[in-house]
């Protein structure tokens, strides 16, 4: 905020409730605001006893402090109609600014350079949300809104005009209009055209999985089928050129640090290619534990011969089949027949054998379903088909928990071998040369891959292992988890009194949270965080009063 000759007002320098006067005027800027309603908006159910001249109080000190030799005459802060008014003819408002660019968009052709240097322009007043001291008030939140929406359109625009000569720019862009907004799938379909543009498949589609997980876990929705579309040219982009011989499975190479290193799980890899491995192999472990990390580990020791599909994605009944057949390099006739499919009725034979003859050759084939509890009962007969009639062919399910899929169709193909996918031991993370990683990640996989990433970023992601792995427990679990991260180790009989539950409980629950990997016992009969992010995150989460509150507590009853 400057006044009309570019000066900067120094607003930082008044008091908080001045502040956040000024702040809804800024708001609201050139609508008159009824000092009722003013004051509503900064003080809501608590106003003063006297709130009008409070306010006028705070307007007098804002014009004082800011525009000390001012006079009514340019004062920017405008009394009228019994109210006041931010008048941005008298100073200059990046939020009124941005309004306008955002409303000349109106007058200007779809595409052209004119409308592109506006989303520049308002892409630079968009740097920051307004009203960072406020942000879920409800005068704030429409204004953070606005200008949120404003910056995304504004990135994905920049970024379709700079995809033809310049497709890292665009992909930048789209990242970060994702960043803003990580519902909108527009963004990630900006990102993954970006990504195959630059010829990294790869990439394209671990943007499609981020996609598909955030709809899915925080919306309960699919992608759409342009997503999938994406997804389909992502993978048929990263097809390699048939060669004359397959090699043998071979481990991934070192890490550069582009990507990830992938750690561990020999042993459960080991069982693939044995030459007793049954048809089929179930990889459970909770959500965090790698599973899709060890499925893509198996595409990568076994080139050409491994089909990903994955079941909670699929926007039409096959989608898991098609991606598949898509990795495996089926022709286009086994392509129709899948996407020829009712999707209210399984493959018949023609379909399935046409399909299987793609399993037919001398060496092993692997197909493996990511979150497989979720197929459906057709899905399941054709998997049982396959794996019936295609020797070669080596099934991989992958799902959370055995008792996740009792009741679910899936239960019918089952198996002799389950490889459950548990924390990585000190073993598995001595060749990161880091013993914070260990410490930190408890041993779970999503929480190794960011230990060492900025604190707040790697307690986020923290938290969301932790909501997620709680989910199907009794409610005392995350009261255990809450105790231990403020408390530090506990044992039964403590943590009963603190949570208002019987031991047997308590106990109950404590084995939920070792059998997930979040808690570990103690020789002392105690319980305590595995790892210190998880502990870190929800302890962030706790009051230093309810602290205070629960050390007396456990004091007392000791």
């Amino acid at each position: 905020m400057t006044d009309c000759g570019g000066t900067i007002l120094p607003a930082g320098d008044l008091p908080r409730r001045a502040r956040q006067v000024l702040a809804v005027l800024a708001a609201r800027h050139d609508r008159i605001q009824t000092k009722d309603a003013l004051a509503d908006a900064v003080w809501g159910a608590e106003l003063p006893g006297n709130h009008v001249a409070t306010l006028e109080h705070y307007v007098s000190m804002i014009r004082r402090r800011l525009q000390p030799d001012g006079s009514v005459s340019n004062w920017f802060i405008v009394t009228r109609g019994g109210g006041y008014l931010f008048d941005t003819g008298r100073a200059e408002l990046d939020l009124a600014e941005l309004r306008g660019h955002i409303r000349s968009l109106d007058a200007l052709p779809p595409d052209g350079p004119d409308r592109l240097a506006v989303h520049s322009s308002i892409l630079t007043l968009a740097g920051q949300l307004p009203f960072p001291e406020d942000p879920y008030a409800e005068w704030a939140e429409q204004a953070r809104t606005e200008v949120q929406l404003a910056a995304v359109d504004a990135l994905l625009a920049l970024a379709g005009a700079a995809l033809p000569d310049d497709p890292a720019r665009s992909l930048r862009l789209a990242q970060e209009a994702i960043g803003l907004s990580p519902f909108l799938e527009s963004g990630y379909q900006a990102a993954m055209t970006a990504a195959v543009a630059m010829d990294r498949p790869d990439q394209a589609l671990r943007i499609f999985d981020r996609c598909r997980r955030v709809l899915e876990e925080e919306l309960g929705l699919p992608p759409s089928a342009e997503l999938i579309r994406l997804q389909s040219a992502a993978l048929a982009h990263r097809l390699p050129k048939p060669a004359a011989a397959v090699p043998a499975p071979a481990a991934p190479a070192p890490a550069t640090g582009a990507e990830p290193v992938f750690l561990g799980r020999q042993h459960q890899m080991e069982v693939l290619f044995e030459p007793t491995a049954p048809p089929v192999v179930h990889v459970v472990g909770p959500v965090g534990a790698g599973k899709s990390a060890f499925v893509a580990e198996l595409a990568r020791r076994a080139p050409n011969r491994v089909g990903i599909g994955h079941a909670g994605s699929a926007v039409f009944r096959l989608a898991w089949l098609r991606a598949v057949l898509v990795d495996l390099g089926a022709g286009p006739e086994i392509l129709a027949a899948v996407d020829g499919a009712k999707s209210d009725q399984p493959l018949g034979p023609a379909e399935l054998e046409l399909i299987g003859s793609l399993f037919y050759g001398p060496e092993r084939v692997f197909l493996a379903v990511d979150d497989a509890a979720d197929l459906d009962s057709a899905s399941v007969a054709e998997l049982a088909w396959l794996s019936n009639n295609c020797p070669r062919l080596r099934i991989v399910l992958t799902y959370r928990y055995p008792s996740q899929v009792i009741d679910r169709p899936l239960a019918a193909l089952n198996t002799t071998v389950v490889l459950r996918l548990g924390p990585l031991s000190a073993e598995d993370l001595a060749s990161l040369d880091d013993d914070r990683v260990a410490e930190r990640s408890g041993g779970i996989p999503a929480l190794v891959a960011v230990a060492t990433r900025p604190h707040e970023i790697a307690c986020a992601v923290a938290m969301q292992i932790a909501r997620q792995r709680t989910r199907w427990m009794s409610e005392p679990a995350w009261d255990v988890l809450r105790l231990c991260a403020v408390l530090g180790p506990l044992s039964a009989a403590e943590l009963a009194p603190l949570t208002g539950r019987s031991v047997q409980e308590v106990l109950t629950s404590i084995d939920d949270l070792v059998h997930a990997h979040l808690l570990s016992d103690e020789p002392d009969g105690t319980v305590r965080h595995r790892g210190t992010l998880i502990r870190d995150a929800i302890r962030a989460q706790v009051s230093e009063a309810s602290c205070t509150h629960l050390r007396e507590r456990l004091t007392a009853a000791s």
